[in-house]
């Protein structure tokens, strides 16, 4: 069983080395991730009947219902019982993550947004820096990081004509998205994860984790702002879309706005009132936008013009690669937490280290050079969520471990740009060198975490 467990382990080591020397290989991260996902899952039902007593010796009686254990058995329990959970909770985040992205779809090809283009065409440099960032950080902190930095390039991708200032504010709007996404419960995948597994409640983990992110966000703005001198050079002309389907009325856009942010923020209530799913909620709210649009666009659908915008060709696109990702990802984890590896190691760390503070650290590090999302994963892996009535331990729901591990995977993410899909975003549509990024802007995003991490041990 050892050799099986280290093999597993050295399976999602090569996939992690993989996924984050994508820029070298050119092999994108899902297709890596699928592979280990798969691999991982042969592996674990190699050895079945060493894993499964292990983890499962309860369960697996239950199934078997007083009848002999044959090969069979095994299989159909794993298949059955053991990689459908996993399955399940991918599919809970990959469904809110995909309502909440056709949300903003839906509001920016019906020209909600276009406002926004016309009111940032500002020449102060470090008054846009601020503006567009904390523009950013709010965006993000309703709708996941890879949506939201697609959505900010777009936009400024429209007013900044000079390519270096478009590459400083574009590194800006991917710490600002990272920071933003990590405070509520329903702004990145990460965070979601935490929601639907009931290690957080909305309310309690946006009021533990606003302040830290903001100082972050606000010590990274004054270090970057010192790169930034004279006027933003600006393009003299919009060069948006404008086909006659582009725009609706000034109300009807408000409208749209207002039942996107609202229905946004409904969906913690709606979690809290029905206990469904949050991904239902989502889906409820995306129904009743699109049915908002579809009325307000009864002369125009059907229309070809009307699917033609730039954005919607490129969150199309990298949706499904981080959808299929994101369930390699979940896949390969899951074998890794049903082989007792990351309990074995959750132990070992509490009996010999016991400290929360060193955990995110270690956990952030390590999304910097790897990923957040399989680091997010391992740590939540780590540690099960402590139930036990008046229990004070950092493990209990809304505990300081499980807040610290979410901040931590987002500046962590925010040190390189591997440690992120949003990253990756901005170095391929701003063709960004990865030695430039590391000499100009690393020691940034530190010393803005080093700050947030000081302001969340003064809180907690």
């Amino acid at each position: 069983m050892l050799l099986m467990t280290l093999i597993i382990v050295a399976v999602l080591v090569v996939g992690l080395i993989l996924m984050g020397t994508e820029q070298v290989h050119h092999i994108n991260r899902a297709t890596v991730a699928m592979v280990c996902g798969v691999i991982a899952w042969v592996i674990y039902m190699l050895n079945a009947g060493d894993f499964v007593p292990l983890m499962h010796a309860a369960d697996y009686q239950d199934f078997l219902s007083g009848a002999d254990s044959t090969s069979d058995s095994l299989k159909h329990f794993v298949a059955e019982r053991v990689v459908i959970k996993y399955i399940g909770e991918a599919c809970s985040v990959i469904l809110f993550l995909i309502a909440t992205n056709t949300i903003v779809e839906v509001m920016h090809n019906n020209g909600v947004f276009d406002a926004l283009i016309d009111w940032l065409r500002m020449r102060n440099s470090r008054l846009f820096l601020w503006v567009i960032s904390l523009l950013t950080f709010a965006i993000s902190a309703n709708v996941d990081n890879l949506t939201t930095v697609v959505l900010m390039m777009s936009i400024i991708s429209q007013i900044v004509r000079n390519h270096y200032q478009r590459v400083i504010y574009a590194c800006t709007i991917m710490v600002s998205a990272c920071l933003g996404g990590c405070f509520t419960a329903i702004g990145d995948m990460t965070s979601v994860m935490l929601w639907v597994r009931g290690a957080i409640t909305p309310s309690a983990y946006a009021a533990g984790l606003f302040l830290p992110a903001f100082a972050s966000l606000c010590v990274f703005n004054l270090l970057i702002g010192m790169k930034l001198h004279g006027r933003v050079e600006i393009f003299s002309a919009l060069s948006r879309f404008d086909g006659d389907d582009s725009y609706l009325s000034a109300w009807q856009k408000i409208t749209l706005l207002i039942l996107g942010i609202v229905g946004l923020w409904f969906i913690p209530s709606f979690h809290y009132i029905t206990k469904l799913p949050p991904f239902l909620g989502s889906l409820s709210v995306l129904a009743l936008i699109w049915a908002v649009e579809g009325l307000f666009n009864l002369e125009r659908n059907g229309n070809v013009l009307f699917v033609q915008r730039h954005y919607l060709r490129n969150t199309e696109f990298i949706g499904m690669r981080l959808i299929l990702y994101f369930i390699g990802i979940s896949l390969a984890l899951g074998a890794l937490a049903e082989s007792g590896a990351l309990d074995f190691v959750g132990n070992w760390l509490e009996n010999n280290i016991d400290n929360v503070y060193i955990y995110g650290a270690a956990v952030g590090l390590l999304s910097s050079i790897a990923d957040n999302v399989p680091m997010m994963m391992m740590g939540m892996n780590l540690f099960q969520v402590d139930t036990v009535a008046g229990s004070t331990s950092e493990f209990v729901q809304n505990g300081i471990y499980w807040q610290l591990l979410s901040f931590c995977c987002a500046c962590g993410s925010s040190l390189l740009f591997v440690g992120s899909m949003a990253g990756q975003a901005v170095l391929e549509v701003e063709s960004i060198r990865f030695k430039w990024y590391i000499r100009h802007h690393l020691w940034r995003a530190f010393v803005a975490w080093i700050v947030g991490l000081g302001v969340f041990w003064l809180i907690h």
